[in-house]
């Protein structure tokens, strides 16, 4: 099994377990995150949103085709986010990694016992969480959550705009992920592995 895309360069499909990195604007890469982790039937989402409000996510996601029973928003924004038929775990700040990923397996406890469920996650985005907490401990954070995709069979991309950090530090969290999309108006191109 894979996770089919659609309108995504070359690429139509990614294999269960593949972390991807969508580098360029926030804009750009908002966007085509959006459209890689919307459920196909049979299929869960959960997006972390670092930069975007719960309500807006759902909106995104509704307008690509999503149900709501298939989506699950860990919201780092601070925003009041009560919405009706969706789990939303708020935290106070996109720095809160230990947060992220407590709330994230509160999701997957609480909705997917089902050991077969395949699910799509979203880190929406990396830029600005590393805007609060340091290279070192995001690129661990990084390293365990992409470990736990892998195992769990699911399909994980995460948005990162280089033009906000130094080449070093773009270098050292693409280091992490299997492999890369660079998105810009133009389109996108993915390189690495785990795609076909």
């Amino acid at each position: 099994m894979s996770y089919r895309v659609d309108s995504f360069g070359d690429v139509t499909s990614f294999d269960d377990g593949v972390s991807l990195l969508m580098s360029g604007t926030s804009t750009e890469t908002n966007q085509r995150l959006l459209d890689a982790v919307t459920p196909k039937a049979d299929e869960r989402s959960v997006v972390i949103t670092t930069n975007t409000g719960a309500a807006t996510v759902l909106k995104e996601l509704e307008r690509r085709g999503a149900d709501r029973e298939q989506i699950g928003i860990i919201d780092c924004t601070n925003a009041d986010s009560e919405i009706e038929d969706v789990p939303v775990r708020t935290l106070s700040s996109p720095g809160d990694l230990t947060g992220i990923s407590l709330e994230f397996a509160k999701l997957f406890d609480r909705d997917m016992d089902d050991e077969s469920v395949r699910a799509r996650v979203g880190f929406a985005s990396v830029s600005t969480a590393l805007m609060y907490t340091e290279l070192r401990t995001m690129f661990r954070f990084l390293h365990v959550f992409t470990a736990r995709i892998r195992s769990g069979g699911m399909f994980g991309t995460f948005a990162l705009d280089p033009t906000m950090h130094e080449e070093k530090a773009h270098n050292t969290i693409r280091a992490v992920f299997d492999c890369e999309a660079d998105v810009d108006e133009d389109g996108i191109s993915v390189s690495g592995t785990g795609f076909e």
